[in-house]
């Protein structure tokens, strides 16, 4: 389906008109948009070789998804996500959890001291432009939610070959993108809404 639609995209430039390319602008706008980064500090990003390496493994799940394209700026997307970090434990995950701030939706997660974790921000609605820092209050027209991916799964032996290791961070990166889809598929319609009020 996917390769159908990009030889459908290269004869809409080739022929350089609107002809037959409905099909294609429709799938481009029943998509949802997502621009992936880094937390800022001082307008530089926090990154480090941690952070570039679930950014990567995130990165690769999202563009595997369907419904979802990646874009460059947070002005064309519908959703801003975050990597704000990963770790291992209880421990770890509760000290980064109390560093948010109370405007932020934040559901607890079951998990245990050597679970692996990846931990991601999501940002809609007026501030997803803004350079707010995950301790700051929002204002009541911006959401921001955190999802968490945990590396739990068969510890056994007898696993498909296709499926990461259980306890990887690309365990993690799967089920952070698993838990975002069902997000965004479920409020899909609330954020095509949010697109077309911005664009008038």
């Amino acid at each position: 389906m996917r390769n159908l639609r990009l030889v459908s995209v290269i004869l809409c430039v080739v022929a350089g008109s609107d002809a037959g390319c409905d099909g294609v602008a429709a799938a481009r706008d029943a998509s949802l948009t997502v621009f992936l980064n880094f937390p800022m500090a001082n307008g530089f990003s926090d990154a480090t070789h941690a952070l570039v390496e679930t950014k990567e493994l995130v990165r690769q799940q999202l563009s595997a998804a369907t419904g979802l394209r990646l874009v460059d700026r947070p002005e064309d997307a519908d959703v801003v996500l975050t990597v704000l970090g990963r770790g291992r434990g209880y421990a770890e995950l509760t000290a980064a959890l109390d560093n948010i701030s109370d405007s932020i939706v934040a559901p607890s997660v079951p998990i245990t001291n050597t679970e692996r974790y990846i931990e991601i921000l999501l940002t809609t609605g007026s501030c997803r432009t803004l350079p707010l820092t995950v301790g700051e209050h929002a204002p009541d027209s911006c959401f921001r939610r955190i999802f968490v991916g945990v590396g739990s799964g068969d510890q056994s032996d007898r696993r498909s070959i296709k499926k990461p290791r259980p306890n990887s961070w690309e365990t993690c990166a799967e089920a952070v993108v698993r838990d975002l889809r069902a997000w965004l598929t479920e409020n899909a319609q609330r954020l095509h809404t949010l697109r077309t009020t911005e664009s008038r």
